[in-house]
């Protein structure tokens, strides 16, 4: 802040050390002391009679054109009455004193002791209503003689004197002398000090303080906003003019910014009466500007309403240290004409918003924006909630940002400049922040993953798109959409607008449970070795399908045999007719159900888990309902087993790993190493080979776990009852062709059972077992084809 500097004057000389009271007081650069300056009229032929006076000089000379200020008071009430300028001797004729009464007093302004360079008598009031010599009074009622001699001076002499009514009565007059002084160094900060007031086009006939002229003139001036004076011509509707000026100490700066505020009546702003009011700016005695109120209202596009109290910008462009406001009045109107002047304060120029993100301010709900203005460096920048008084947010020096508020909604904030250390500030700029908001994202609250199947972030189901995830409701920490879950944690989702980036304020909190059971799909591809006879090779036939006779449940449970038992939630399944038939005449036809075992890591014997599918004709194992295998519930780790009613089953005999929620097994190409085979028995055994891919052995026609042609427990008896009991073998002989349906007996799948004939089903469990790679003899009644697969 640029201090203010008065140079007092620190000297003085006296007309008679008798005539003067406490004379260093005058100089001692304490403005609430004082000299008393006596002046007596003297008795009979003026005996006694003298005029008291007391030079003060300044430490060195004054150039021209320099203003000084001397507090100073009188008996009389003179100075209330020269303060008003030109309206000095009317004025003292309404407060009941005389200018050439009992009190008189004279100021010259010196260069030396001998030369004076400016003059003015109490007695003519205009000596005091010119822009070299005038009367002012301060925000405290005091007054002050302020002078600008053209000319260079040291020192100001005041004389107090008695005036002629006085002469031989012995009288004694008085006149306070507080100090002088000039400002080197005007104050940065812009409220005006000293005021006074003239008009023109008046007389006594027509002046009534009471309701005429300017009331409470240092009301205009002092630092309450709600105090005023008024410029008033009551209701005569008289021609004539009334001026109040307000006085800065010292020159303001080209680049100020003037704020004048003034209230008028609404029968007042009915008669155009911004035509009737002008504004001026002066440096001293030169005019720097002269606008009228409405060019004034125009230029800022302000509008003047009745009663209400307005700001109006004035920037005259170049250095001034002081301003008129002059009221003419409407001849013959009969309502009250006043002005009320709330006064004038100067500050430093608007701010400029200059910054492009500032000029078009966005932000995001709850989240805050930087905001930059520009003014000279000396100044700082103060941003407030409203356009007039409000809040004050924040005061940032320049070049920092002003960081708002959290953001709720589209927000306008102002921004004011002002000298460092001062209360007076520019007009406010308005700053618009346009607000996004983004709504909460949604979904399911509760989300189960599997703890093996490599799930991240990025795969938490909402039902909005651009959502990030956070580990707090608030703040905290975002997450990368390949950051791996956590078993029980709480991921919290937040929407992000494409176009701004801006996140919705109330993040959705989503629990993330990971299962050491999940649901997996099992790509497993097998052959039957009975579909596959007169077949392309590696893909079987559909007769059982074409035939209608695929029952719509599964067929499979321990009824039939242990080896079927169904196991956790296994047993159920069924399908459709649309199903079975979906894919007619395609390799995807259905061939037939499949019985599948999830068999446990830690022990293959163990099953885990059933489920009955089916099977299509090039192999591939699907739901019931034709979709993938998706098994609910199942480990990471695991072996899988086929198995079907009349062939034998076989399984992998390597641990199957899920990844990213699937296995997969092709029995039909699968490594013979990697076939599970029983104690004393290999992977060859496990499984037929035709047509150079693998096979399930058929033949098992009674479920068991052993395909025999003869001896205890063969299967070709199975065929010979299910031949001779089948409900259209009235004869019940064993050659009959006819033995249609879904039985176990039918060994080649093609919907019927042959004991006799050609393609009988006996002849092919009988080739099955002599040419089994272990009943090395060719016997028919060999015992030793066992199912691979661990009991």
């Amino acid at each position: 802040m640029q201090a203010q500097t008065r140079v007092y004057a620190n000297s003085a000389t006296v007309s008679n050390a008798a005539h003067i009271d406490n004379a260093t007081n005058a100089y001692d650069s304490n403005l609430t002391t004082f000299a008393n300056v006596r002046a007596n009229s003297g008795v009979a032929l003026g005996l006694g009679a003298y005029n008291g006076y007391i030079e003060l000089q300044f430490p060195s000379t004054l150039p021209a054109n320099t203003t000084s200020y001397v507090r100073i008071d009188t008996e009389e009430d003179l100075l209330n009455a020269l303060v008003g300028g030109n309206l000095g001797g009317l004025l003292a004729d309404v407060l009941g004193v005389v200018l050439t009464g009992s009190q008189q007093f004279t100021v010259q302004a010196k260069s030396g002791s001998s030369t004076t360079v400016l003059q003015g008598d109490s007695f003519d009031s205009g000596e005091f209503a010119t822009d070299r010599m005038r009367i002012v009074v301060d925000d405290a009622g005091d007054f002050y003689i302020m002078i600008t001699p053209d000319s260079s001076y040291d020192r100001i002499r005041i004389t107090n004197r008695t005036g002629g009514s006085l002469l031989g009565l012995g009288a004694v007059k008085n006149l306070s002398v507080y100090g002088a002084y000039y400002v080197t160094d005007p104050a940065n900060c812009g409220q005006t000090v000293f005021t006074s007031f003239s008009s023109s086009g008046l007389n006594l006939d027509l002046l009534d303080l009471g309701t005429n002229g300017v009331q409470n003139p240092e009301n205009a001036i002092d630092a309450d906003p709600d105090n005023f004076s008024t410029l008033s011509f009551g209701v005569l509707g008289v021609a004539g003019a009334i001026q109040q000026t307000v006085y800065f100490e010292g020159s303001s700066l080209s680049t100020d910014e003037f704020a004048l505020r003034m209230r008028l009546t609404e029968t007042l702003l009915d008669l155009n009466i911004a035509n009737y009011i002008s504004v001026r700016s002066y440096n001293g005695a030169t005019l720097v500007q002269d606008v009228s109120l409405s060019a004034l209202l125009s230029l800022n596009l302000l509008n003047l309403n009745g009663g209400e109290i307005v700001s109006i910008p004035l920037t005259p462009g170049a250095p001034i240290d002081r301003i008129t406001i002059e009221f003419y009045s409407f001849v013959g109107l009969s309502v009250s004409q006043n002005l009320d002047f709330f006064g004038i304060t100067r500050t430093a120029a608007q701010p400029e918003i200059t910054d492009v993100d500032t000029q078009d301010a966005r932000g995001c709900e709850g989240g805050t924006v930087d905001l930059y203005a520009d003014t000279d460096p000396a100044n700082e920048l103060r941003w407030y909630d409203a356009a007039e008084d409000g809040n004050l947010l924040a005061t940032v020096a320049v070049g920092d940002p002003f960081t708002t508020p959290v953001l709720t909604a589209d927000v306008t904030y102002y921004v004011a400049a002002a000298r460092i250390g001062c209360t007076e500030e520019s007009l406010r700029v308005a700053v618009d922040v346009t607000v996004t908001s983004v709504a909460t994202p949604s979904g399911t609250a509760t989300q189960e993953f599997c703890s093996y199947g490599g799930f991240t972030v990025g795969d938490i189901v909402v039902n909005e798109s651009n959502v990030v995830f956070y580990d707090q409701a608030t703040g905290g920490t975002q997450f990368l959409d390949t950051d791996a879950l956590t078993d029980a944690t709480i991921y919290y989702a937040a929407q992000v607008d494409a176009l701004t980036g801006c996140e919705s304020v109330t993040r959705y909190a989503i629990t993330v449970n990971l299962n050491d059971l999940c649901d997996v799909t099992l790509n497993v591809k097998v052959l039957l070795q009975g579909a596959l006879y007169n077949s392309t090779p590696g893909v079987m036939r559909d007769n059982l399908r074409s035939q209608g006779l695929i029952p719509l449940n599964q067929p499979y449970s321990s009824a039939l045999n242990s080896r079927f038992t169904q196991v956790n939630g296994g047993g159920t399944e069924t399908t459709t007719n649309t199903v079975l038939n979906a894919n007619s005449g395609t390799n995807d036809a259905i061939v037939d159900w499949i019985f599948i075992e999830i068999r446990d890591a830690a022990n293959s014997q163990t099953v885990f888990k059933t489920v009955s599918a089916l099977l299509q004709r090039d192999g591939d194992v699907v739901a019931s309902d034709g979709s993938s295998l998706r098994v609910t519930g199942l480990p990471e780790t695991f072996y899988i087993a086929v198995k079907h009613r009349n062939h034998f089953g076989a399984m992998g005999s390597q641990l199957l790993t899920v990844l990213n929620g699937e296995v997969t097994l092709d029995f039909t190409t699968i490594d013979t190493a990697d076939l599970f085979s029983l104690a004393g028995f290999t992977g060859d055994n496990s499984m037929v080979t035709v047509s150079g891919v693998k096979a399930l052995y058929a033949g098992n026609a009674n479920y068991d776990n052993k395909v025999k042609y003869d001896g205890a427990a063969n299967d070709r008896q199975v065929l010979a009852s299910q031949v001779l009991s089948h409900p259209s073998n009235t004869n019940q002989v064993l050659n009959f062709s006819s033995a249609t349906g879904y039985y176990s007996g039918d060994v080649n799948m093609d919907g019927k059972v042959l004991y006799d004939g050609a393609s009988n089903e006996r002849l092919i469990i009988q080739n099955i077992v002599i040419t089994y790679p272990l009943n090395t003899s060719g016997l028919n009644n060999y015992n030793g084809m066992v199912e691979q697969i661990p009991q």
